[in-house]
This record gives structure tokens, C-alpha cells and sequence, in this order.
């Protein structure tokens, strides 16, 4: 719904569209290999976010770091969804659009900003032991921060060199 390019998809739909004159052969090869060189970047870009995060990690990390990472891939999926569900045009097929983003998000225990803002003072309330002011630096801080890479890097700038003004010039 997004829009996005997958390389393996494109070898059936771009070729479709040589195959009904709506492509040529050079815009074939174009595709291919834009689509491919993107979804291997992208692959090595998420393998780095994902082993960053210190969710799959043996040992701990720095936790500002994964804070970061978690931040980047939380809002990365959240973008998404705000994306699709503008895509969708009803009720049901915005709800849809959303779930299932924002269910990977916390089923991968990735950190949304917002919703920490709530959580953790509600933890630190509850008795948690961590201050107010570790929070704000260990958490709050580098997940907003990679919320808004998030956000800004991996949908906006992508979606705007794929399909807005800043491609134009490629």
C-alpha cells in the first residue's frame, strides 16, 4: 500500500508492463536494478538497526544505542502505517493498514517515544528502580531522537527521492 519497491515482485510486474508496451526493456533493466541495489541497502541497513537494538544480542550493549535503534525501527514502522492507513480510503481499511505495523512494533519491544512517556514515569511511580532524570537521558532522549530518524530518514526522505521532487534529479 506504501508504494515501496521489492525487486522480486518487480520481476513479474514491471516485466508484465514490457509485455503490454507500457515499459521498455531499458526501464526493465532500470527497475531491476534500483529496486535490487535499494532492498540489498535496505536489508544491510536493518540488519545493523536490528543487531543495534540488543534485543537478539547475547551480551548488553550501550543502552542509549539500542534506545536509538529501537526509536529508528519503532518509528520506521509506525510512518508506515500512518502511510498506509492514508492510502486506505475507509474505516475498516485504515484499521487494518495500522495493525499490523504497530502490533510488530511492540511485539518486537521496540520504543515509541509517546508511549514511554506515559510507561516509564508510571513504572518510576509504581516503584521502579530508575530516576526520572535516567529516563530522560537513557530512554526518552534517543528514542525520540531515533523516532524522528524514523520517521524522517527512512519513509519521508525515501518515499521523497522515490517518488517526490528529490528523485526528479536522479
Amino acid at each position: 500500500m506504501c508504494g515501496a519497491e521489492l525487486f522480486t515482485g518487480n520481476t513479474a510486474l514491471v516485466t508484465a508492463s514490457v509485455f503490454e508496451g507500457k515499459a521498455s526493456l531499458g526501464q526493465l533493466a532500470k527497475n531491476w536494478f534500483f529496486s535490487y541495489l535499494g532492498n540489498f541497502a535496505g536489508s544491510l541497513l536493518m540488519v545493523y538497526l536490528v543487531v543495534s537494538t540488543g534485543l537478539l544480542a547475547t551480551a548488553a550493549g550501550p543502552l542509549n544505542v539500542a534506545a536509538f535503534s529501537r526509536g529508528i525501527l519503532c518509528n520506521w514502522l509506525v510512518s508506515a502505517a500512518v502511510y498506509m492507513a492514508n492510502a486506505a480510503s475507509s474505516a475498516p481499511g485504515k484499521a487494518v493498514a495500522v495493525w499490523f505495523p504497530i502490533s510488530a512494533f511492540v511485539a518486537l519491544g521496540l520504543e515509541h517515544s509517546v508511549a514511554n512517556m506515559f510507561m516509564v514515569p508510571l513504572g518510576i511511580a509504581l516503584g521502579a528502580k530508575v530516576s526520572f532524570a535516567t529516563f530522560l537521558t537513557a530512554n526518552l532522549l534517543p528514542v525520540t531522537l531515533g523516532n524522528i530518524v524514523g520517521g524522517v530518514v527512512c519513509i519521508a526522505m525515501v518515499y521523497a527521492i522515490c517518488y517526490g521532487k528529490m528523485g526528479q534529479s536522479l
